[in-house]
């Protein structure tokens, strides 16, 4: 029980940091001088830096060894490119084509995404609870960007193709680590994947070229995000998974929308219709209906432990 405590107090910090760097996020992007590009590389690039200088001088490990294993070494592109950059920067920018809300909430079809991938690779068709969560999560999605007037898009057809896109990268980067994770720290993993995005960002839009205008608020906004929103937030995510199972870790998952829609609504004075906060918890609900177990694994639970 104490194992599992220190793992759901992880996954609630990472989830919350992660969430309210949302708001954060949405409050730059209303200046024009700041925008994603800028921000990831950044944000990125520190971040990572500092992670494997703690992984090295305080936890005394070796950050290099990734780097001598060819096969390693793609799954680590992989991951920092597609999944761990990607889920960021499509983060950042549906955030600012929408809002921090909406675009969390749109993060969590990942869930449903990783449903359907496993299905498509693994050739099975989904058990009950996965095909009504992804019923709930369609329909949840519709009522969210229709704000329930059902035959019209209230977001731009841009934002959605975003926050699909978010919902795809956030699957990835749940998915390609996870051999990764089995041999190497995860703040090796981290650390390197954020370096390698940072660097990714930083060739594409330097951020020491023409940088935002600062103000007291700009930059104490981008110190909660490299800080807070980026390396708390993943570190303290990922490590719950060594406490707690990925469903568990998933459920908790939930605190992200949640703090980034009480931020965005008292901070942003962005508001929320009935068929908006309808739709965004179907979303969320699909977490705990994937988290009910299953008759056939009920069963098989059951005879093993007749066993």
């Amino acid at each position: 029980m104490k194992r599992q405590g220190i793992g759901a107090i992880l996954a609630i910090i990472g989830a919350i940091c992660w969430g309210i760097q949302g708001p954060v996020s949405q409050f730059l992007f209303q200046d024009a001088s700041y925008s994603p590009e800028w921000l990831m590389g950044i944000k990125m690039s520190i971040a990572g830096v500092l992670i494997l200088l703690f992984t090295k001088t305080i936890k005394r490990q070796s950050i290099t060894h990734i780097w001598r294993q060819k096969r390693d070494l793609g799954l680590l592109f992989l991951y920092a490119l597609l999944g761990l950059a990607a889920v960021q920067y499509f983060y950042l920018v549906t955030v600012s084509a929408s809002n921090a809300g909406t675009a969390t909430i749109l993060q969590s079809l990942g869930t449903i995404i990783i449903v359907i991938l496993t299905a498509l690779i693994y050739h099975h068709l989904p058990s009950r609870n996965e095909a009504i969560a992804v019923g709930l999560a369609l329909i949840g999605t519709w009522l969210l960007v229709t704000r329930g007037d059902l035959f019209h898009l209230a977001i731009s057809g841009r934002a959605l193709t975003l926050g699909l896109l978010l919902a795809l990268s956030g699957a990835l980067q749940t998915m390609l680590p996870v051999s990764l994770l089995k041999r190497y720290d995860v703040m090796v993993i981290v650390g390197w994947a954020m370096v390698i995005g940072g660097i990714v960002f930083s060739i594409v839009h330097p951020f020491w070229v023409n940088p935002p205008k600062f103000t007291v608020g700009g930059v104490l906004g981008v110190a909660f995000i490299v800080f807070f929103g980026t390396m708390v937030s993943f570190i303290c995510f990922t490590s719950s998974l060594k406490y707690v199972s990925p469903t568990v870790a998933g459920m908790l998952d939930t605190f992200e929308p949640l703090s980034a829609t009480i931020g965005s609504i008292a901070f942003l004075n962005t508001s929320f219709n009935g068929p908006e906060i309808i739709g965004g918890l179907l979303i969320l609900s699909t977490v705990f209906v994937l988290a009910i177990p299953s008759q056939k694994s009920t069963k098989k639970e059951l005879q093993n432990n007749e066993k």
